[in-house]
C-alpha cells in the first residue's frame, strides 16, 4: 500500500483517539493504550489515510491488521484492490469490518476465524451480582474471600503505582516469566503502562490491599461510552479467590456507569479459555484473518 509507515507516537494519541472513536466495531486490540503497552514487544507502525489509520506489527513477524477509523466513509470495492496487491493477509479483523468487505467484494475474500482473538464481552451487572446457579461458584468464591480478608479497595492511582508493580514482580517471580516468553512479554507491557500512566490518558484501576498489602490491581480504560475494557488483572499466588473479588469488587466500585465490560481474548490458551468461558460471556467481539484474492 502506499503511504509512509511511522512509529507510534506518544503525543498523537488524541488524534488517534478521534479516528478510533468513529470506528463501527471497536476491539479492545486496537486502543492506543493497548498499543503503546505492547510497542515494545510487537514494534507497532501506523498509516494515515484519511478516515483512518491503518496498523501493523513488525514483532515477530509483520502482520498487517485491521484499519480503526469510520470504515462507511470509504469505497472498500475501490480502497481494497487499489491499495492493497493481490494476496494481502490482514489480521484481527473485527467481524462488522468482514461483512463490509464482504458485501463490497464478493467472492474474493478467504476467511480463516480466528478463534484465540476473540474478546469476551459481558453485562457489568452480571458479573457484579453473580446471581444464579450460573454463577454460584464465583460468588462463593467471592464471598469466602471478603469473610476471610476483609479487604480494602482502592482506585488506581500515582501514589500507589509503585506497590502495584512490587506486585506484579512478586507475581512474576511466582510464575518464572523469564522462562516463558508470553509472560515476559505481558510483563514488559504491563511495566510500560505503568511507567507511562499519567501520559496515557483515560486510564483508570483498582486494587485490593489485605493488612496495608496489595494483594491484586486491574487496569482499565474505557472502550466507548457503554463498555471498558479490562486490560491488566493479577492477583497474589497467595492469596486464593482474590481474582474473583478483584473482578467484582472493581466492577462495583469503579464501572457502574457502563453496561458491557470487555475481558478480551483468551490468546489460544486452553486453561484461560476456560476461565474466561466460566464467566459465562455475553457475546464476542469476533475477529478473522482476511486474504484478498
Amino acid at each position: 500500500m502506499e503511504g509512509t509507515w511511522e512509529g507510534l507516537s506518544i503525543e498523537r494519541q488524541e488524534e488517534y483517539r478521534a479516528i478510533f472513536s468513529k470506528t463501527p466495531e471497536r476491539s479492545a486490540h486496537y486502543t492506543f493504550a493497548s498499543l503503546w503497552g505492547w510497542n515494545a514487544v510487537c514494534a507497532y507502525e501506523w498509516m494515515w489515510d484519511g478516515p483512518l489509520v491503518w496498523i501493523r506489527a513488525n514483532l515477530p513477524d509483520r502482520l498487517v491488521m485491521a484499519p480503526a477509523g469510520d470504515w462507511d466513509a470509504v469505497d472498500w470495492a475501490e480502497v481494497l484492490p487499489k491499495a492493497w496487491a493481490r494476496g494481502a493477509v490482514f489480521h484481527d479483523v473485527p467481524l462488522a469490518l468482514v461483512r463490509r468487505w464482504r458485501e463490497s467484494l464478493p467472492g474474493r475474500l478467504r476467511l480463516e476465524p480466528s478463534r484465540k482473538e476473540w474478546e469476551y464481552v459481558h453485562r457489568v451487572v452480571d458479573l457484579v451480582a453473580l446471581k444464579g446457579n450460573r454463577f454460584r461458584s464465583k460468588a462463593q468464591k467471592v464471598r469466602r474471600f471478603l469473610e476471610t480478608h476483609r479487604p480494602e479497595y482502592e482506585p488506581l492511582q500515582r501514589a500507589n503505582l509503585g506497590d502495584v508493580w512490587a506486585l506484579q514482580e512478586e507475581w512474576c517471580r511466582f510464575r518464572c516469566c523469564g522462562s516463558e516468553k508470553e509472560l515476559e512479554e505481558e510483563n514488559r507491557a504491563i511495566e510500560t503502562t505503568l511507567r507511562d500512566w499519567e501520559r496515557l490518558g483515560g486510564l483508570f484501576g483498582g486494587l485490593l490491599r489485605v493488612k496495608g498489602r496489595v494483594v491484586s490491581y486491574t487496569v482499565a480504560e474505557p472502550l466507548d461510552d457503554e463498555t471498558v475494557v479490562i486490560r491488566f488483572e493479577k492477583a497474589s499466588p497467595l492469596f486464593k479467590d482474590a481474582y474473583q473479588a478483584m473482578n467484582r469488587l472493581f466492577l462495583e466500585h469503579a464501572c457502574q456507569g457502563f453496561v458491557w465490560v470487555n475481558r478480551e481474548e483468551d490468546m489460544g490458551d486452553p486453561g484461560m479459555r476456560e476461565a474466561k468461558m466460566s464467566y459465562r460471556p455475553e457475546r464476542f467481539v469476533e475477529k478473522f484473518t482476511v486474504t484478498l484474492e
